[in-house]
């Protein structure tokens, strides 16, 4: 009923018997055939900014789940989250008898410890979440009932409560019994000991330890651990939870597979000939791309792997996202104007992207829901997106932008050339590079000039935050077209600092205004309504409010889409079994996470 290795230790005495690990009452998970115990799974990772790619595997053990199709909430650490009538109170019911990694109880003190010493501490965090605020941006209250209960109680109905505890981990982040030794309130030296470690604050010492893939002593509930962190070895290695409180159907604990190995790399060339040699099990960020598919495809013999395909969620394969919050005020200013916006997208070809680029997979669409979506709208989606020079010209000169420089490039009001500064996230997207090279001779046929500027991700990160602010345009994927769309409405209204187009109007949201910049009436209007969703607890009436945003989203014209998202991909290696395909593949839920990693074992018999 458990690992040999497990066994092993247990028969030395060196831990707990299985029956003393497991909580009272282990979360039974389906699987597709029973599994081998053992074996170490490989992968690749492009570093720091990449931790997506543990994540995506290892990191998603929320309050509840979404089973791995994302139709319906499923129970997890918690067996349910009890509502009450206006949707005020949830009552948290764990799952009796969890432990932590390292074999302590997990419990009500734990989430308690998370909302009033972590989330409530202003100095460490702020302002609340957004999962954790009332209506006034007012942190929740919450009351231990017993050992593995918990009330938490907001002043205003919290419409999204429960949708929200599929999607973050957060209350489940913070051991007591380990975190609070970082804390001023518990630990009266802690700033000599922050400093003697390294860190300019207690503040910097917290994070760092309760960091994911970094701290190898930070208790978990996920599948496996980190026993090499990121950025001491050429390697990050997790390894089995001996402590992991869930089973297959016979009562086997999970996971089947004892060891997560990625290698660091820092090309995507290397991954992609990794992944050809076949020496990845799975390959499911980054190399997947369509560009690669044939290359990949041609190879899977000799490399033995195969191909599985899921099902696109995402709106768009590339967003171009002008900085409407721009700290320069002449772009800024321009970039405001929707003429402008509507001139640049009728000047980019989209069929010739889709064709050269995307080897004709897609269609051309903007930054609106997908077909598939219960908010699908033709109209949003093909709006402005017939290519057409003239056209083009037309809106520029309505934007105000009619004289030229020597060269025909058009100039600022005053005479300055006017250049986009377009940042490209170097390696997540190939197809990103060529496709900016091929808009820049496209925008110049109509006199805008276009510089690329192609930095790696985790600057890329830096400079679009909000409080840094320093981009002038940049370029994503559109992610929520499908499945997500109200759990994040990036691309629709400033929610976050993924809404690249005016991170600091997304500051102002999450902040309840008391930071940031004071968006555009129409941005403060969707972020109104979308205030007012997260307080209503019916889910039609949600419906029917969102709906409002993303009309708002529509008329303004917010980001340029380029054309559908092809159908997503992962390189499985064929000794890999129990990896389910046609999920929905979503940042949001961590795909693959959502279908139950630990349920995939090692099987080299062929």
């Amino acid at each position: 009923k458990e690992a040999p290795q497990l066994a092993e230790q247990v028969q030395a005495g060196e831990l707990d018997p299985l029956e003393e690990r497991l909580p009272t009452d282990p979360l039974v998970v389906e699987v597709a055939q029973p599994g081998r115990y053992g074996g170490t799974w490989r992968s690749v990772t492009l570093g720091p900014g990449d931790e997506a790619a543990f994540e995506r595997i290892a990191g998603y053990e929320p309050l509840l789940r979404k089973n791995p199709m994302l139709t319906e909430t499923v129970p997890n650490v918690c067996t349910d989250i009890e509502v009450n009538a206006d949707g005020t109170e949830f009552t948290l019911l764990l799952r009796k008898g969890i432990r932590w990694s390292d074999g302590e109880p997990f419990g009500a003190d734990d989430i308690v410890f998370a909302v009033e010493d972590v989330f409530g501490n202003t100095d460490l965090r702020p302002s609340p979440p957004s999962w954790l605020s009332d209506g006034d941006g007012n942190l929740a209250e919450v009351e231990k009932v017993d050992d593995s209960t918990v009330k938490i109680i907001f002043a205003t109905p919290n419409g999204m409560f429960r949708e929200w505890m599929t999607r973050y981990t957060d209350p489940v982040e913070y051991p007591k019994h380990y975190a609070s030794r970082f804390l001023p309130s518990y630990n009266d030296k802690v700033d000599q000991e922050a400093e003697k470690a390294g860190f300019e604050s207690w503040i910097d010492y917290f994070d760092a330890n309760m960091s994911s893939w970094t701290s190898v002593d930070r208790p978990v509930l996920d599948a496996w651990t980190v026993t090499e962190p990121l950025g001491e070895s050429e390697h990050v290695v997790l390894e089995r939870n001996p402590y992991y409180w869930k089973t297959d159907p016979d009562g086997r604990q999970l996971p089947y597979i004892d060891k997560l190995s990625w290698e660091v790399v820092t090309e995507g060339e290397v991954q992609l000939l990794k992944t050809t040699d076949g020496e990845l099990d799975l390959a499911y960020r980054n190399v997947n791309i369509p560009a690669n598919k044939p290359v990949l495809a041609k190879s899977r013999e000799s490399g033995g792997y195969h191909l599985i395909s899921n099902v696109a969620t995402h709106l768009n394969t590339m967003c171009i996202q002008l900085n409407l919050a721009n700290k320069n005020k002449a772009h800024r200013d321009l970039y405001q104007n929707k003429d402008f916006r509507i001139g640049l997208s009728h000047a980019i070809n989209r069929e010739e992207l889709i064709t050269g680029i995307w080897q004709r997979q897609g269609e051309p669409w903007q930054g609106a829901p997908t077909k598939d979506s219960i908010f699908y709208d033709e109209e949003f989606a093909k709006q402005y997106t017939e290519y057409d020079t003239t056209l083009a010209e037309q809106h520029l000169d309505q934007a105000g932008i009619t004289d030229r420089d020597k060269d025909g490039y058009r100039t600022l009001p005053g005479g300055k050339t006017l250049t986009i500064t377009l940042d490209v996230a170097d390696a997540l997207s190939p197809e990103w590079q060529s496709a900016a090279d091929a808009i820049k001779g496209m925008w110049k046929e109509v006199g805008i000039r276009l510089n690329i500027n192609t930095i790696d991700r985790t600057l890329f990160y830096e400079r679009k935050a909000a409080a840094a602010n320093q981009h002038d345009a940049g370029t994503w994927f559109g992610p929520a077209g499908y499945a997500t769309e109200i759990e994040d409405p990036r691309c629709y209204m400033p929610y976050n600092d993924e809404s690249i187009w005016a991170t600091p109007w997304a500051q102002w949201y999450a902040s309840k205004g008391k930071a940031g910049t004071e968006p555009l009436p129409a941005a403060k209007e969707q972020i109104e309504l979308y205030w007012k969703l997260q307080q209503t607890p019916d889910d039609k009436a949600r419906e029917d409010i969102f709906r409002q945003i993303l009309a708002i989203a529509k008329e303004q014209f917010w980001i340029i889409g380029i054309g559908t998202y092809p159908e997503p991909y992962m390189v499985v290696k064929d000794r890999l079994k129990n990896v389910m395909d046609k999920i929905p593949e979503t940042a949001v839920f961590n795909t693959p996470a959502h279908a139950n990693p630990p349920t995939w074992f090692l099987d080299d018999r062929g």
